[in-house]
């Protein structure tokens, strides 16, 4: 499954060592497409341990994280307008 996981926090030196620590910690998992905006290609059964890693690194007062699953045949239909990711997608293996 797709996940799309988008974040926003605080420019504050606190929010800018959160936002830090999360980017570290998502480009680990996925493709980093935009600055605040990542595709994690995860099994939905790794979705909740993803989650709880999330939340241990922001903080719920002031920010906010959203992650939307995109299956096969909408991610199929994401348009992609000017410059592209580094990298796409290779398969997914599952260990």
């Amino acid at each position: 499954m797709l996940y799309l996981v988008t974040y926003d926090m605080p420019s504050s030196p606190a929010g800018d060592r959160r936002r830090a620590r999360l980017a570290r910690y998502l480009e680990g998992l996925g493709l980093r497409v935009q600055m605040s905006v990542f595709e994690l290609e995860l099994p939905p059964l790794r979705l909740p341990v993803v989650c709880a890693e999330i939340e241990n690194r922001i903080d719920s007062a002031e920010d906010s994280v959203r992650i939307y699953p995109l299956c096969g045949t909408c991610s199929a239909k994401v348009a992609r307008l000017g410059s592209q990711a580094p990298v796409e997608h290779a398969a997914l293996i599952i260990w």
